[in-house]
């Protein structure tokens, strides 16, 4: 026993002894390693020093976080039940989210199989690293290691098998999913959707504050929703807690809370510091930490901060030989951690505090020895290009970088992807032109497939003024083709036209080719996306015909596509045959960039014609297919045609919801930016929202420039509709003239009837003008009665009741229900005003002043603390504010967020400010303070 109670002493550590057969018990107070004072631990005297400290270290109790932990036992008894459960553990760094499922799997691990994968923080990630290190812990691949080529739909099914009953119980964690791959996302989505059917409790952990507005995991944990997932955000520690773990140290906790913020690993940093004060920054700490360990050991935290996560016992020998002191030294001082046969930091800041002290040159030397050993040693493709690039290795990085972007390509990484070519790039001025080329046109294409259309468009013309100078026609074209839609998409409408015509011109005079094919058809695209009918069905036709004649099954479902589109926006429905075809051929030939185009055409096309119920199944198969491949523009665009189904059917908040997420988590490019705006714009006409027009007026002149009628005109509507509601009569004709001059030469008659419906407010209109949906030609005609049962039909609340408000006073108070059912202030005020001036008694009053100028129709006291959750307050800050217990405000935020259809006080506060409720209220207390004068 004298051996471990000189070594304790040693480390600050008290032991009180209490003698077992083959064990000893300890009552320790370990200030050195920011535990909490007093934690009992039973160590055999057998395991020697390292393991006696790594067991405390895991075994310390966490302050101020049984709630989660409750939380978790609550949740893994339902999934012990068979509903499985999907809990999102978030906080910043240092935290304790680690600590916490950690405490949590050794408590429950005798009733359940624990699978464990950690993302890394590689400057582009091993695609399906973690998920792949979760399935080595099953028997999926029966000993064998998986192959480059595997199946990522056989992965994710025999993953999710193993977690379905008559399976044992099973905890899945995956840690740090900030730091995730494309694919890892995809696994993530996967098994997120289908947990509550698994026996299963699946932990995902990760750093908001390490999520940027465009991040992909903002779109992902928006997407996993309903009653089987939990979220749960982690908070700083209390200045009572940072007491408790400073007691007996001497330091002072108020200081040592203020300047930590209570994050609970620099409060173990700082606690750790040898100096009678406390260190300023957790760099400090950590530093102070290092500098007490003897030269092998920082050595050792020199080597192990290169590499992000685990550094293996192999690595490690092959760089410093024998190294078993200085890791036990490294551990004893609490700054790193064993895991088996690797050795990681106790945490990534300490690895990044350790990173910083290494002079540029010493770690890009120290990156270049490692990346031989495991370039030696046939490792990670990504391991491998990391390293080369961080050793300025130029050879190595244009060696293994194609290689690591065709495998995170193939395995559906496709940003990942991007990352590798574009770090091949930095070094390919040494490359022959033809490869140079052939590497900058493949990251045009990765970027494209995760929405990065300027990167894009940067690369695809550096690769055509390659091709150019390598005299490549056919090449040549190929970018132009690819380019066309790209600047289409970035509302460059002159690009476009340009390169499409460069494509055309430099094949033509050459002999009937599959290129001219690729060419026709992506000419008849632009045609079909400007409403162009006769040319789109021309160009498309004639892309067909060659597609046929060479037997080129991707010319011909590109082909199929644009037919099919410009016939349906031309509003004739034989076009859903010739798409549902297109999607047919490109599922069938496993076409992912053709699939996602065919199920982004369908849904815009059945959200044009007002078909909810196609909509609806081609929006859930084509975000599905999508969002599994990584394919996050197609993905985005389906989302934003999905917000103005939720408009038309009158489901207001959902749709204002939706163009507030993809806002958030996407960055939108024109096709998806000016038709959110509209839906977000039009949501705010019809409620009356203050300053409802702004979002329109933010992309009217964007609109404009892309010389697409279809979106210019549902713009140039929604202007006309806002101007008449406040009788600006003139604006209502200038907007509804320059809408309907851009449909001059088209087939849109959805649009067309809707811009012709508002001018008709101002002027007559001829209801028997050709191309007119039938529910507007009726509406024209003055049959309201015959328009209100259509659009009824078709499940179009508001203009349901905009029929009925020109009818019968029956069918006046029948609108009013259903206007106030929507909330449509503007249009509820106009009919309240006919059914007076007709001397209709017992009109509807409608909703009160305070919902009317709350659109999230929260009460006076949610109000209040949703105002205070703006501030940034606490639950309990907000207690006392209010004068209100903790419960009571968990209560009053519990109730905001299922108001408001929203998932965390972040995204409470976004939606607050999206949907006008601060600024109506604040003009609805202007009007009572000034005696309700407008």
């Amino acid at each position: 026993m004298s051996h471990l109670v000189r070594v304790a002493a040693y480390f600050g550590i008290t032991l009180s002894q209490r003698t077992r057969v083959r064990s000893v018990r300890f009552l320790i107070c370990a200030q050195t390693f920011g535990l909490s004072p007093y934690i009992e631990v039973s160590i055999s005297l057998n395991w020697g020093i390292r393991h006696m400290l790594c067991r405390i270290i895991t075994a310390m109790q966490l302050l101020e976080r049984q709630e989660q932990l409750d939380t978790l036992t609550r949740s893994f008894a339902e999934a012990r039940a068979g509903t499985g459960k999907l809990i999102l553990i978030t906080g910043e760094a240092g935290l304790g989210k680690s600590s916490l499922v950690e405490q949590f799997v050794a408590e429950s691990k005798r009733h359940a199989r624990v699978l464990w994968g950690a993302c890394d923080a590689l400057d582009t990630p091993r695609a399906l690293g973690p998920v792949h290190e979760i399935a080595a812990q099953t028997s999926i691949f029966d000993g064998h290691a998986t192959l480059p080529n595997e199946s990522r739909d056989w992965l994710f099914g025999s993953l999710f098998a193993q977690l379905v009953p008559p399976q044992r119980t099973s905890v899945v964690v995956l840690e740090d999913v900030h730091w995730a791959d494309e694919s890892t996302l995809d696994f993530f989505r996967f098994v997120g959707r289908r947990i509550q059917r698994t026996a299963a409790l699946f932990i995902a952990t990760y750093r908001d504050e390490e999520l940027s507005p465009i991040h992909p995991v903002r779109l992902a944990l928006g997407e996993l929703t309903g009653r089987h997932v939990v979220r749960m955000r982690l908070a700083p520690l209390s200045v009572g807690a940072v007491g408790e773990l400073a007691k007996n140290s001497g330091r002072d906790a108020a200081q040592l809370h203020q300047i930590t913020g209570g994050n609970p690993f620099f409060v173990s940093e700082a606690l750790a510091c040898p100096c009678d004060s406390v260190p300023e920054t957790v760099r400090d700490a950590v530093l102070a930490r290092l500098m007490r360990c003897s030269p092998p050991a920082r050595e050792l935290a020199e080597i192990v901060s290169m590499s992000p996560g685990k550094t293996e016992a192999w690595l490690i020998e092959s760089l410093m030989g024998a190294h078993g002191s200085a890791v036990d030294e490294g551990v004893t001082r609490g700054l790193l951690a064993t895991h088996g046969n690797a050795v990681s930091f106790r945490h990534e800041l300490a690895r990044l505090a350790v990173g910083s002290t290494i002079a540029a040159e010493q770690a890009r030397a120290l990156h270049g020895r490692v990346f031989e050993v495991l370039e030696n040693h046939g490792a990670d493709l990504t391991q491998l290009v990391h390293h080369a690039a961080l050793a300025n290795n130029a050879d190595a990085v244009l060696k293994y970088g194609p290689l690591a972007a065709n495998e995170a390509a193939h395995l559906g990484a496709h940003r990942e992807a991007a990352a590798h070519l574009s770090a091949t790039l930095r070094y390919g001025d040494v490359l022959p032109t033809m490869t140079q080329a052939e590497i900058f046109e493949r990251h045009a294409r990765e970027c494209s497939l995760t929405n990065q259309p300027a990167q894009a468009i940067a690369s695809a013309n550096r690769a055509l003024a390659l091709w150019r100078l390598e005299g490549c026609v056919e090449a040549q074209s190929r970018v132009l083709c690819f380019l066309t839609p790209e600047y289409r998409m970035s509302g460059d409408k002159a690009a476009a036209d340009e390169s499409i015509a460069q494509a055309i011109a430099l094949l033509e005079h050459l002999a009937p080719s599959v290129y001219l094919a690729r060419a026709y058809s992506v000419r008849s695209r632009l045609a079909s996306n400007r409403g162009l009918y006769e040319e789109a069905i021309d160009f498309g036709e004639r892309a067909l015909a060659l597609a046929h004649q060479f037997g080129n099954a991707a010319f011909e479902t590109q082909a199929l596509n644009s037919i099919g589109s410009a016939l349906l926006i031309a509003g004739d429905p034989s076009g859903y045959e010739l798409l549902d075809r297109s999607l047919a051929v490109a599922l069938q030939n496993n076409f992912e960039e053709c699939t996602a185009r065919a199920y982004c055409n369908l849904m815009f096309c059945a959200t044009l014609e007002h078909q909810f119920h196609r909509a609806d199944q081609y929006f859930r198969d084509g975000v599905g297919y999508c969002e599994e491949r990584g394919l996050f523009s197609s993905s985005a665009y389906l989302r934003t045609y999905s917000a103005r189904l939720a408009l038309d059917r009158g489901d207001w908040a959902e749709a204002a919801q939706i163009v507030l997420e993809l806002s958030q988590s996407t960055d939108l490019v024109p096709v998806h930016r000016v038709p959110l705006r509209v839906t977000l714009a039009l949501v705010r006409i019809r409620r009356g929202d203050p300053r409802a027009e702004d979002p329109i007026d933010e992309i009217y002149d964007l609109a404009r420039s892309m010389g697409e009628p279809e979106r210019l005109g549902r713009v140039t509507a929604a202007r006309a509709e806002h101007a008449w509601y406040r009788g600006d009569l003139e604006t209502v004709a200038r907007e509804t003239a320059i809408g309907l001059e851009h449909l001059a030469d088209c087939r849109i008659p959805w649009v067309r009837g809707e811009l012709l419906f508002w001018q008709s407010r101002i002027q007559t209109v001829d209801s028997n003008a050709s191309h007119i949906a039938e529910p507007y030609r009726l509406m024209l005609a003055g049959d309201w009665q015959t328009a209100a049962d259509a659009w009824e039909k078709i499940g179009m609340p508001y203009e349901h009741a905009l029929c009925l408000a020109e009818g019968t006073d029956e069918a006046l108070l029948c609108s009013l229900a259903i206007i106030d059912r929507l909330g449509a202030g503007p249009l509820g005020a106009i009919v309240r005003k006919r059914l007076r001036e007709r001397g209709v008694r017992g009109i509807p009053r409608g909703p009160r002043e305070t919902t009317r100028t709350n659109p999230g129709g929260l009460s006076e006291k949610e109000f209040e603390v949703l105002a205070l959750l703006v501030e940034g307050c606490s639950n309990a800050l907000i207690g006392r504010r209010l004068h209100r217990s903790t419960k009571t405000i968990d209560h009053h935020v519990s109730a905001i967020l299922a108001k408001l259809e929203v998932h965390s006080r972040a995204e409470a506060i976004t939606a607050a400010f999206g949907l006008g409720i601060f600024s109506a209220r604040r003009d609805a207390v202007a009007r009572r303070s000034s005696g309700g004068r407008k």
